[in-house]
């Protein structure tokens, strides 16, 4: 039988977001606390259920407990990354409407009346379904990042993407997008696609010595991937299911190559760890 403290834990735990070896430790400790108070407590004369119920009482509401936990561990509370993600992706699907409806001004252009004003600000809002997918990508990167190394090595991913980005945006692109996403016209023959997913490779794998984070290692192409999607959606009516089915399996085989690559490098990690204590 589940005793309240543990209820009352596994409540706090709940949509965390923490990995199972933190979620473990959190547990620890705050079942120590609150055995110590119900101890405190029934010393002070209270029987056993009325203290436990008065240390859980005590100790805060499950929800503002968790927030406090994900702050600290995230940096912001689990409702603000959930939001932001929400906003990134609310604002894709905006952008790919407004690409899809060709009109690269924005879709107030269609109720000049209504916005009156606020056109000129609509107006100034970078409609880009690549730069908003990228932005969700990194956000959800918050779960799986923790110290400032992790935290330094998706920022400057992102902010080479950044710069990407805003090469796109000029009179000159030079193809930029094309180097991106590794496709020109969802084709996939061209030989520097080849090479441009080896540097993604490469550059996963430095982010890798330098976090030993796995998922800070797959953000490059993680974002790459998820950047380029958004064509699939926008010519989806021309591609077969099983065209589409290929073309995803293709640019998710850099993945499953760091992956691999990854628990290569941890299992000789571990190996020579072993090997010298």
């Amino acid at each position: 039988m589940t005793s309240p403290i543990q209820s009352y834990l596994e409540r706090v735990m709940r949509r965390s977001g923490l990995t199972k070896r933190e979620k473990a430790e959190w547990i620890e400790e705050m079942s120590a606390h609150l055995n110590d108070e119900t101890q405190s407590l029934i010393r002070s004369g209270h029987v056993e259920e009325e203290a436990t119920k008065m240390a859980i009482e005590k100790f805060g509401q499950p929800t503002a407990i968790r927030h406090k936990i994900a702050k600290e561990t995230f940096g912001l509370s689990i409702p603000m990354i959930h939001g932001l993600f929400s906003l990134f992706l609310i604002w894709f699907f905006i952008d790919l409407y407004i690409v899809h409806s060709q009109f690269p001004g924005g879709w107030y252009k269609r109720f000049p009346d209504f916005w009156g004003y606020a056109s000129s600000i609509v107006s100034a809002i970078p409609n880009s379904p690549s730069l908003m997918l990228a932005l969700c990508v990194s956000v959800l990167m918050l779960f799986k990042t923790r110290c400032i190394k992790d935290r330094a090595s998706l920022l400057l991913t992102l902010s080479i993407f950044g710069v990407i980005w805003v090469l796109m945006r000029l009179p000159q692109s030079f193809n930029v997008n094309e180097l991106l996403f590794g496709f020109r016209d969802l084709t996939i023959r061209e030989p520097w696609v080849s090479i441009i997913t080896v540097v993604f490779i490469i550059w996963g794998l430095l982010l890798y010595l330098w976090t030993w984070n796995s998922w800070v290692g797959v953000t490059p192409t993680l974002i790459s991937i998820s950047t380029g999607m958004w064509l699939f959606l926008y010519k989806f009516h021309w591609l077969t299911l099983f065209q589409l089915s290929l073309l995803i399996a293709v640019r998710c085989l850099p993945i499953v190559i760091l992956i691999a690559i990854f628990r290569a490098m941890d299992k000789w990690r571990y190996q020579r760890s072993v090997s010298t204590s």
